[in-house]
């Protein structure tokens, strides 16, 4: 398997950890015991959370990493993402999922979970229907 395919609904625990996808934890597996969780904003505003294998994620810190630290614009780009990022490991299977992350993208019981190849989107199914129908 070359990246992450398909849709999956899972649900969180009591203390806010999912059950990897069998197929996308053999994945992750190959790549590296942890993850990074950041938040994303959707066009309409919805929040919701990308999970990136570690070395995926470095891969995007690197394309970041030409920002000017004195343009304001590229300064609030990298506000938006290093803050609302945390690094998460995966343990049985499952991801901990930190409080502000949750509350951020509003993940209750239930969590969809999109494949987006390079990387995973987990999503609460309201907000998920909200912006795309």
């Amino acid at each position: 398997m070359n990246g992450f395919l398909g849709t999956y609904s899972v649900s969180l625990d009591d203390k806010g950890r999912l059950n990897v996808p069998v197929k996308f934890r053999t994945l992750l597996e190959h790549r590296s015991p942890k993850v990074v969780v950041s938040v994303g904003k959707a066009t309409m505003g919805s929040g919701y959370l990308k999970v990136f294998s570690q070395p995926e994620w470095d891969n995007e810190v690197e394309k970041l990493s030409h920002l000017s630290a004195f343009d304001e614009e590229n300064q609030k780009k990298l506000r938006e993402i290093y803050p609302n990022a945390a690094e998460c490991e995966i343990k049985s299977g499952k991801i901990l999922i930190p409080v502000f992350q949750r509350e951020a993208a509003g993940l209750q019981k239930e969590v969809w979970i999109k494949a987006m190849g390079n990387r995973f989107d987990l999503w609460a199914p309201d907000r998920w229907e909200k912006e795309n129908g």
